[in-house]
């Protein structure tokens, strides 16, 4: 009876693997998408967003959410965050305004600051004066992929 019971378990285990590969690590412990990975597409989209360095002062998870899209059944998870970047040499200088207030073409005005694109983002690259610290208030969405979770910044990450 011992032996049959552990065969069925076994059993089972071995189709939950079979029946979802890309979750087979995911199984025995937290398979979403983390803190830690929207730390990174953070750096690595701030690389791309800003022609100079800065500092990560301040990153941190406010919410996190499951989501199915409907429409192709498709797995998705969002990761909301605040975080505050430091540019000592500024970033993006040749976006400085000129005295009249005025934006070169490609420069965006906008005070908004995001590193992931969506509709609403500001056209342009955005001016940051030298020693400011810019505020973001981000979500990233990740889509289910079969080796884990692919991020707005086109890696993937698994646990």
């Amino acid at each position: 009876m011992r032996g049959a019971l552990i065969t069925l378990i076994v059993a089972v285990a071995l189709t939950s693997l079979s029946v979802n590969s890309a979750n087979a690590f995911c199984m025995f412990g937290n398979c979403d998408p983390t803190e830690a990975h929207a730390r990174q597409i953070f750096e690595n989209l701030l690389k791309e967003r800003f022609d100079k360095p800065g500092k990560i002062i301040e990153f941190k998870q406010t919410m996190s959410e499951a989501l199915e899209m409907h429409a192709t059944g498709e797995k998705g998870f969002e990761i909301f965050f605040n975080a505050r970047v430091e540019f000592p040499e500024g970033a993006n200088l040749e976006c400085k305004p000129n005295d009249a207030g005025e934006y070169s073409e490609g420069c965006s005005a906008g005070k908004h600051y995001v590193t992931a694109p969506r509709s609403v983002d500001p056209k342009g690259k955005q001016y940051v004066p030298p020693g400011a610290t810019v505020s973001f208030d981000e979500e990233y969405r990740f889509y289910a992929d079969p080796k884990g979770w692919k991020g707005p910044d086109g890696n993937v990450y698994s646990q």
